[in-house]
């Protein structure tokens, strides 16, 4: 099947550099609502299908513009959240960035036990994400597209897509608005055929 993922537009959050993980979180501020309504001359030529977003209202809204030119169903599902920074929620100070990033990177190195105070573990947190992934594989296993949160895409798609790397990863953070489009299935394997732009083989 063709999968689209997409980070969800800018929001106040990012500007400050804010852990914001959990529900409702933060709504698009002006510069997230122009990307969001861009998506839908972005993506003009590209199949759908059925749309799925995380339930915090940045993804919602990033979705919206999308599912009223396509006439979709938007469909949220909670598997689709961000990461959860556990005790370190709303933080912005060196420390407790420093912290999650190094939690995060763990968690690109296969390290999937890791987890945050108060926060998932990897493995549970690709769990939850693939249950989703599963669920509209079943429903439109032609082409589907979700939007979820940066970290959690990268994550995701390092541990499931064959052709993405830790390297890369490192040097290509998806940018907020980014769209992923990768093919294949769960049986099968994923492979990214762009990513936020880069054609990759």
């Amino acid at each position: 099947m063709k999968l689209l993922m997409i980070r969800h537009g800018q929001t106040p959050s990012n500007v400050m550099g804010a852990l914001d993980t959990a529900a409702p979180g933060a709504p698009l501020d002006e510069t997230g609502l122009l990307q969001a309504a861009g998506l839908v001359n972005r993506l003009e030529n590209e199949e759908v299908g059925s749309l799925y977003a995380s339930p915090l209202i940045r993804a919602r809204m990033t979705a919206e513009p999308l599912a009223t030119t396509r006439k979709l169903a938007l469909n949220e599902r909670d598997g689709l959240r961000e990461l959860a920074a556990g005790e370190l929620e709303m933080r912005n100070d060196k420390e407790s960035l420093l912290a999650y990033y190094s939690v995060f990177m763990r968690w690109l190195t296969g390290d999937l036990a890791a987890r945050l105070p108060g926060g998932e573990s990897g493995s549970a947190a690709l769990r939850r994400f693939t249950s989703v992934i599963e669920e509209l594989e079943a429903q439109d296993p032609g082409a589907a597209t979700v939007v979820s949160h940066g970290a959690m895409l990268m994550v995701w798609t390092r541990a499931m897509a064959s052709n993405v790397s830790l390297d890369f990863i490192r040097t290509a953070p998806l940018s907020n608005a980014g769209v992923l489009a990768l093919e294949g299935s769960m049986s099968k394997g994923w492979v990214v055929s762009s990513w936020d732009g880069t054609k990759l083989d």
